[in-house]
């Protein structure tokens, strides 16, 4: 029968690969191995995979950082219908597939489904609601689409720096103890280079790996991403989970990625909608005629839009400002 082997990379989305039973599949970095693997654990050709009508099996072809089939050193073995295997540290999922013209169809049918459910979700980004509604609205969706444990939703103060503006699955104490410093690295290289961090074996990752985050509470699994208003960073969105085998894969990470764009631009139009309804107040209660007020107006318009639109800086982690932010916990 075929087989799928499901590769949880440790600063990259998972990979889901369909194994074909009719001819051995060699497993390696060398681009001309079946499935190539770019990981520095991995030898050239690592290992071998095959399957007949009794089963699969796999054997190392002389790697230099071996192999484990669920959790034991070993040469060659027998698979079961679902293994763990280790390829020199790099973890892979395997399972049998019964139907595969089935699983394919079932995959592009939860695709599909998965794509819909976020269309929908962004669609309930309304501005018009108000940042104390859409704000929890961002890290719920964000969490029911990834499927994940814990989340939270980092914004651009007034001077650049980030708060906490919604989070799910955590409390006040986590953000201030040592144990969120993998959540942070996370954030922090976000914020450096503008780009999405995903993890799916975040043990194994170099720079996240040894935090205590990642080892005392078991993170498994992260992914963090970008939001933008208008190509301007304006925050970022985190989401992590700790259940066994999780892993958050391509599709996750480009329906994240929807999701955040949208929260972006949703996020600047309540701000700026609030910040334009207190200029109107003031507006209002002006008295009479100002021959300078329009060139005020216009000058405080522009500080409100820039206001809605801060950037956040590369530093702009300050955790010990965070009280202020956090609502009750959840």
């Amino acid at each position: 029968m075929p087989a799928r082997l499901t590769v949880h990379f440790p600063s990259r989305p998972a990979r889901s690969l369909l194994l074909p039973d009719d001819r051995e599949v060699v497993v390696g970095r060398d681009p001309e191995c079946d499935v190539v693997l770019d990981d520095d654990r991995i030898s050239r050709r690592h290992a071998l995979l095959a399957g007949n009508g009794s089963g699969w099996s796999v054997t190392d072809l002389g790697s230099k950082n071996g192999l484990m089939i669920d959790g034991a050193p070993s040469a060659k073995g027998s698979l079961g219908e679902r293994s763990w295997i280790s390829f020199g540290g790099l973890a892979a999922r395997f399972e049998v597939v019964t139907d595969p013209a089935e699983t394919v169809e079932r995959v592009e049918e939860e695709r599909l489904r998965r794509f819909a459910t976020s269309l929908d979700l962004q669609r309930g980004l309304n501005p018009g609601e108000g940042l104390a509604v859409l704000l929890p609205r961002v890290v719920a969706s964000m969490l029911e689409l990834t499927g994940a444990e814990r989340g939270f939703l980092l914004l651009t103060g007034p001077d650049g720096d980030l708060e906490v503006a919604a989070r799910s699955g955590s409390t006040w104490e986590d953000f201030h103890s040592e144990e969120f410093g993998g959540s942070l690295g996370a954030v922090e290289r976000v914020l450096a280079y503008g780009e999405p961090v995903v993890s799916a074996d975040a043990r194994s990752d170099a720079e996240l790996g040894g935090r205590v985050s990642i080892v005392g509470l078991g993170i498994r699994a992260l992914l963090c991403v970008p939001v933008r208003a208008l190509d301007r960073l304006i925050g970022v969105m985190y989401a992590d989970s700790r259940k066994p085998g999780a892993a958050f894969t391509e599709l996750d990470l480009e329906i994240l990625e929807a999701l955040a764009t949208q929260a972006g631009l949703a996020i600047a139009v309540a701000r700026l909608d609030a910040e334009l309804k207190g200029l109107s107040d003031r507006i209002a209660e002006t008295p009479g005629a100002d021959p300078g007020l329009r060139a005020q107006l216009s000058g405080e318009v522009a500080s409100v839009l820039e206001r809605s639109l801060k950037v956040a800086r590369p530093a702009a982690l300050h955790p010990e400002r965070w009280a202020a932010t956090l609502g009750t916990d959840s």
